[in-house]
């Protein structure tokens, strides 16, 4: 897999698509006339304290850093933020949010570095220097904030490909886990000695099919539900 340092236009459009689907699965009027309460800087706020956890911060003792659960968090992170997007959009009354969100995301994709990428601290100083108090937002991701997130991801996951997949596989993590008894506890969550969501990524990076499908989630789930049923639950 080459080190592409950008999304694709269809990457980010795919991004966006999947993450609109996602939500509109919970509350299908979001995010124009949303009636579920969410929070998605909330949320980024606990995902990034998680993150710190998985990291190891408590100086006064003895950790082991988990750097594959630390990166996924900021997979998580992403969710919520792209959320963050769109939903800005929406209440300044844009003709298109989903387009232009996949437009700032491709933006922000351009101008990340993984060389220039900074801790939680910083990223949540930038929501806060974007933030738009007009809108009952003092937290938001604006054009800065979202480049520096895709610098801490690139910084994690080695390119902007890495960042893509991992991104679609958590997704498609989610429904193999449901379609293999994750609600009734029958889910084998250990892959032959490692956690599924390391094996996921790995087997989504060896898959460049997956890079320029115009169905990602549905080749994902396929992938990851083949691999399941011949190499784990046998």
């Amino acid at each position: 897999m080459s080190q592409d340092t950008q999304f694709s236009p269809n990457q980010a459009q795919q991004i966006v698509r999947l993450q609109t689907q996602f939500n509109q699965g919970l509350d299908a009027n979001w995010p124009h006339a949303p009636t579920l309460p969410r929070d998605d800087m909330a949320a980024v706020i606990v995902e990034l304290g998680e993150r710190y956890d998985h990291l190891g911060y408590k100086w006064w003792k003895k950790q082991t850093p988990d750097h594959e659960q630390a990166n996924m968090e900021l997979i998580d992170v992403l969710h919520f933020a792209l959320s963050d997007v769109i939903e800005v959009l929406a209440q300044e009354g844009s003709d298109n949010p989903l387009e232009r969100a996949a437009e700032k995301l491709l933006e922000a994709s351009v101008k990340a570095n993984a060389e220039h990428a900074r801790n939680a601290k910083w990223l949540l100083r930038h929501t806060a220097l974007e933030g738009r108090p007009e809108l009952d937002r003092p937290l938001c991701f604006g054009n800065e904030s979202l480049a520096q997130l895709l610098s801490m991801l690139y910084q994690a996951y080695g390119s902007a490909e890495a960042v893509y997949v991992s991104y679609v596989g958590k997704n498609a993590l989610n429904h193999v886990r449901q379609q293999r008894g994750y609600k009734d506890g029958t889910y084998i969550k250990m892959w032959q000695n490692e956690e599924d969501n390391e094996v996921m990524v790995r087997l989504l990076l060896n898959s460049d099919s997956i890079l320029n499908s115009q169905s990602p989630l549905d080749d994902a789930v396929a992938l990851l539900l083949a691999h399941y049923d011949s190499h784990v639950a046998r």
